[in-house]
């Protein structure tokens, strides 16, 4: 998958910005706070729908003005197409080749990434609804079912707490509980199964990966779902039992206990969490490590490299760790990496790459 170009109008600090990206490696360059970043930010919103830099997409337009615009031409295996996304102070629209589209499911997908920024060692650190964010995101990229799914689960699990708080005081309905909880372990199902899926086939490759720029060994993803589903053809069976069986406890809280959105998943190396036992730099690496080991997983699932984007990933490296990665990368994946320099990087990655020097908004090739 390729970007041939990116329009951008009213973006953050982008008044109108047209760039022609190289088919392989792109280094934009520049000084903080010049625009380096909303370039990243602006072809993950194209892919996402989301940005991964603030919460309030009005923020994304550029001050004084009351909308924003984000084109890109696009090639994937089957066709070139066009993604244009569009925010005002009251909607975003979506579209492709200029038809629009009105379901988000219908338009993820279409342009795949995968994001490296400083922020991700928050996968490590943060809460587990950070990791099931992360899960859903890049699942939902690989199958626009599983978005789908999803929706349809947080839905019955929201009509289901409400029901639980309902019976503190009021009479169970059997049948109405019943047909509720059949649908919520059968969705549950299928989420478990796309993210257990998922994890074992990142751990095919994360481990030789880590090896490979960090030097360390022994790296796995371990799924840490909320009941056991080890059994996958009765995984269903499993999950009304344990509800069942916690009846009383969820009806104290009020609250759905076991399911998906109870999630989580570690970084391990052998058998100690790296989290407790890791050092600063082997977190970073074994971030890096997974956004890598994605790359494979996203191109034996698709039969197409997604798009790389890496955010200040030089400034998180050393030298050797530096060009160790760029020549990992040097495959057949369009990788647009963003930094404030170009010191010690071997000249004849330079000669393939196509570098962009950006300032105060204004980009040059």
């Amino acid at each position: 998958m390729k970007i041939n170009n990116l329009n951008l109008k009213k973006f953050r600090n982008y008044d109108k910005l047209d760039i022609k990206f190289n088919e392989n490696l792109n280094i934009i360059i520049g000084n903080n706070a010049q625009g380096k970043t909303n370039i990243l930010e602006a072809i993950y919103f194209l892919s996402i729908t989301k940005s991964f830099l603030s919460i309030n997409e009005k923020n994304c337009i550029m001050k004084g003005e009351v909308f924003s615009r984000i084109d890109a031409d696009i090639n994937d295996l089957k066709n070139k197409k066009k993604l244009s996304l569009s925010i005002n102070e009251n909607e975003k629209k979506l579209a492709i080749n200029n038809n629009e589209i009105k379901k988000h499911s219908d338009f993820i997908g279409n342009l795949k990434v995968v994001l490296f920024n400083p922020d991700n060692i928050r996968l490590i650190k943060d809460s587990p609804g950070f990791r099931r964010k992360f899960l859903n995101i890049e699942i939902s990229q690989l199958y626009s079912k599983y978005i789908k799914i999803l929706n349809e689960y947080n839905l019955v699990l929201k009509q289901r707490n409400e029901y639980l708080k309902f019976l503190k005081n009021g009479k169970l309905n059997e049948i109405y509980f019943s047909i509720l909880n059949d649908k919520f372990v059968n969705l549950a199902k299928d989420i478990f199964k796309y993210r257990l899926d998922f994890i074992n086939h990142l751990n095919l490759y994360i481990d030789n990966i880590f090896m490979e720029i960090s030097g360390y060994s022994g790296l796995y993803i371990k799924y840490i779902p909320s009941i056991d589903i080890d059994d996958l053809d009765n995984i269903s069976i499993n999950m009304l039992n344990k509800l069942k069986d916690n009846y009383d406890r969820e009806l104290n809280y009020g609250s759905s206990l076991y399911g998906p959105h109870r999630d989580d998943f570690s970084f391990n190396i052998d058998n100690n969490d790296l989290l407790l036992y890791g050092s600063q730099g082997q977190l970073k690496m074994a971030i890096l490590a997974l956004k890598l080991a994605e790359i494979d997983v996203f191109k034996d699932i698709t039969g197409e490299y997604p798009v790389l984007l890496l955010d200040d990933l030089f400034s998180e490296l050393d030298i050797t760790k530096r060009n160790k990665i760029i020549n990992y990368l040097n495959r057949d994946i369009q990788t647009i990496i963003t930094t404030t320099d170009l010191e010690n990087i071997d000249d004849y990655i330079l000669k393939n790459a196509k570098v962009f020097k950006i300032d105060n908004g204004r980009i040059e090739d």
